[in-house]
């Protein structure tokens, strides 16, 4: 696992010692910031589900402005901390060590808003229509804002809600990444 482009291109992260922290793997990395590269630049991002630190490093690397990490795992804190401090990153992020949805409201209580918003639950996960409402209807989602959800190519990720639709989605083997913004009036 390594930072792909940027400041910090080349740069090893530490992995997960078991099983428990799933990181994104280079490949659909590379994809993801393929795809969000010409607005990286800038930007507030969310990393959900954090667990080693690497998309939201990835994203300092190449220019974000802010990044909030969010993990509920001792592990996962332990590692972003880590990966940060090998990368030589002292500003410009937020670690919330918490349950998803907790610190999600935080953010919404402080009036938070993100210009990208990832999320990479565990697999068996379930509740995507949830976390799409907390974006969508809070306004940690913003007009321009996308939210990006990681899953297995079999989960039952929703196709669009009342405020959101999915605008495009890429796999890569059993993998997928799902994109999300505001519906457009009409549609």
């Amino acid at each position: 696992m390594r930072v792909i482009s940027g400041q910090f291109r080349g740069r090893k992260l530490r992995g997960p010692r078991g099983a428990e922290i799933r990181p994104t793997g280079d490949r659909l990395k590379e994809s993801l910031f393929n795809i969000l590269d010409p607005s990286i630049q800038g930007t507030v991002l969310v990393d959900v589900f954090a667990g080693t630190g690497a998309i939201g490093i990835e994203a300092l690397s190449r220019g974000a402005r802010q990044v909030v990490f969010v993990d509920s795992s001792r592990e996962g804190c332990r590692l972003i901390r880590e990966n940060l401090e090998l990368c030589g990153i002292e500003s410009g992020f937020r670690l919330l060590s918490s349950d998803v949805f907790t610190a999600l409201r935080l953010l919404v209580r402080e009036g938070f808003s993100a210009d990208i918003l990832f999320m990479d639950p565990p697999y068996q996960w379930r509740p995507y229509r949830d976390l799409l409402e907390v974006c969508f209807r809070t306004g940690l989602a913003h007009g321009n804002s996308r939210v990006v959800i990681e899953h297995d190519r079999k989960a039952e990720v929703p196709e669009d809600g009342d405020d959101y639709h999915r605008a495009r989605t890429v796999r890569q083997g059993h993998k997928c990444l799902s994109f999300y913004g505001f519906k457009s009036p009409g549609i």
